[in-house]
């Protein structure tokens, strides 16, 4: 089975992947010119490559042919013993495989199947970190949340994040991508876009969350040992890094939790009274015959975006919806064609132009 270079997101899908065996068992200069190439293409799924390279070697120990099923059940086996928080260094990566048996001639491998063929990885991490990358390729934006308070980002599909402070997302400038890809560090509320075409993912260091058009919470610190996805509306299907066959599926008001703890992600469908959420995710955006300057400022509330609008022109204007399952500027454009009015984007505020209601 060959899939297409964008699908090789998980470890077994690298082991599934017919270029991806022909590569670790023939060793052609042809496929190692192609895995350079990937690498620089998709320069955060270098450690997805590593571990991919280093399962490899440990199923196919003395070289033995195996079948796909082969291949599913010990990954499966290798993949439940990575700890529950497997977080991906190249020191601490090269020790976890070192526990593995026949360890030592893994990390020598690994160097030669490292395309670049640097003599360690602290080099190629080097060439390739994620920050280096995105510069050079003028691809990718970078949004880092250091105000203090929660920070809106409005994303090129029309979707939106709320963006917790001390967090970072990293997003496509560009739509012409058949999946919308983001990567998360910290905690974020997500109102995804509805377009079945082009699935949404959201890359975390413990899970990996993806959607069609929905809106969910994800919260994965580095610093943190515990991570979460809880849905607002929709369905999400979140997949543990450590664990990539154990793709769970979430509907309304479900969550899963990954803890240090846990061998196996926990989905539960309320949080416990202990439990912290960001509000935004308990409000109800549902109107009926509702003053329109009371809406704009419970929008304003939740998102901590200054919406600049007439009082006294609006005084008179009210809305009627459902707006939980819509992203924040489609919100503001309901309302606005609702109530015959306009709306620009200026200085990261939203300045409604209206005549009023009569």
């Amino acid at each position: 089975m060959s899939l297409s270079p964008k699908n090789l997101l998980t470890v077994e899908d690298f082991l599934q992947d017919d270029a991806f065996r022909t590569w670790m068992l023939e060793r052609r200069p042809e496929d190692k010119a192609y895995w350079q190439q990937w690498l620089a293409d998709y320069p955060d799924r270098a450690e997805i490559y590593e571990q991919a390279v280093a399962t490899f070697l440990v199923i196919q120990g003395k070289g033995v042919d195996l079948s796909d099923q082969q291949v599913k059940e010990k990954t499966e086996e290798i993949l439940d013993r990575l700890p529950d928080r497997f977080v991906v260094t190249k020191p601490a990566f090269i020790r976890q495989w070192i526990r593995w048996g026949a360890a030592a001639a893994v990390v020598s491998a690994l160097l030669f199947w490292w395309p670049f063929g640097g003599s360690t990885f602290k080099k190629l991490s080097a060439i390739n970190s994620p920050e280096k990358q995105l510069i050079r390729n003028n691809e990718w934006k970078i949004v880092k949340n250091i105000t203090g308070q929660p920070l809106v980002v409005l994303l090129p599909d029309n979707s939106s994040v709320l963006l917790s402070t001390d967090s970072q997302l990293r997003f496509r400038k560009q739509t012409d991508y058949s999946l919308r890809e983001v990567f998360l560090q910290g905690e974020a509320f997500f109102e995804v876009s509805k377009n079945p075409a082009k699935p949404f993912i959201v890359y975390t260091t413990n899970l990996t969350t993806k959607v069609l058009g929905t809106s969910f919470q994800v919260r994965s610190y580095d610093k943190e040992g515990t991570a979460f996805v809880r849905v607002k509306t929709g369905r999400v299907s979140v997949t543990p890094v450590a664990s990539p066959d154990k793709t769970v599926s979430l509907a309304p008001n479900e969550k899963l939790s990954l803890g240090a703890s846990n061998k196996q992600p926990i989905k539960r469908e309320t949080l416990t009274p202990k439990e912290t959420t960001s509000a935004i995710i308990d409000q109800q955006f549902n109107f009926e015959y509702t003053p329109v300057n009371e809406i704009f400022t419970t929008l304003e509330g939740q998102y901590h975006m200054p919406i600049r609008h007439d009082n006294e022109l609006l005084k008179n204007c009210s809305f009627t919806g459902k707006l939980n399952d819509v992203p924040f500027l489609e919100k503001i454009r309901l309302i606005c064609l609702t109530i015959e009015s306009t709306y620009v984007i200026v200085d990261n505020q939203v300045i409604i132009h209206s005549r009023g209601c009569n």
